[in-house]
């Protein structure tokens, strides 16, 4: 006679009774879990912070990456024609001293933009741990709560390199005058 295991014969269950889809268990393995809307529900709600979060920090990505290329345009202008610009006018030290600067700001953007990215991935794995926790009732400790402290440090390390740049915008103005 064949034997006929338990995981075998769970389809023809789960035909004969579809109301047993709730948390179940065979051996202790978890075999079929059921998410309810109320949950379902809960679980969305509670990921709509991080999304705005997010959101608010893409357009300060924007602006942080209009600024870069404004700073990248302006030295590249500077590389192909500062020499003529500045031969009569300023003197080369003049030039030098703006290059120097500019170049200073694009990478402190750089850097700025790198850490607000960091700042939505890491609030990108908060919701994802959320939503994992949430869903299948899993403790996962400290792991959100960790990610999304790091994604706000990130942010203000973000935001305090973009007003470097902004003191270093005026600085180059400052030589000017």
């Amino acid at each position: 006679m064949k034997r006929v295991s338990p995981l075998n014969s769970l389809p023809l269950i789960l035909a004969i009774n579809p109301s047993i889809l709730s948390p179940l268990t065979l051996r202790g393995i978890l075999v079929v879990m059921q998410v309810q809307s109320t949950e379902l529900a809960k679980i969305m709600s509670s990921s709509i912070a991080p999304v705005f979060l997010i959101t608010g920090i893409a357009g300060i990505l924007s602006i942080m990456s209009l600024r870069y290329g404004r700073v990248i345009d302006r030295i590249r202008t500077l590389l192909r024609e500062g020499p003529k610009l500045y031969q009569k006018e300023l003197g080369s030290d003049h030039l030098h001293t703006e290059l120097r600067t500019l170049y200073r700001r694009a990478r402190i953007l750089r850097v700025a933009i790198i850490t607000e990215v960091a700042s939505i991935f890491a609030i990108s794995l908060t919701i994802f741990a959320m939503f994992f926790s949430l869903s299948f009732a899993i403790d996962v400790m400290f792991g959100p709560q960790f990610l999304f402290v790091a994604s706000l440090i990130l942010l203000m390390v973000g935001l305090a390199l973009f007003i470097q740049d902004y003191a270093l915008s005026l600085s180059c103005i400052e030589n000017d005058m």
